[in-house]
């Protein structure tokens, strides 16, 4: 288990870490949301003549998008 040397506030952590493992996938499907909404679609566009900062974009909705299913 992580514990902050804060002295104060170590079991909130405990919770949040149980609940991130817990809840990962109900995380993963609000940032997917998230980024719907935010983040432009590269649907129509030719994968092979993207540029970098699109490349990252797509690894990213790519990522968030396995995590949720």
């Amino acid at each position: 288990m992580i514990t902050l040397s804060t002295g104060f506030g170590n079991g909130i952590i405990a919770i949040l870490l149980i609940l991130l493992i817990f809840c990962k996938k109900y995380i993963f499907k609000a940032i997917a949301i998230i980024n719907k909404v935010i983040l432009p679609s590269l649907i129509e566009k030719d994968l092979s003549k993207l540029r970098v900062y699109e490349k990252l974009i797509f690894g990213y909705r790519y990522w968030v998008t396995k995590n949720s299913l």
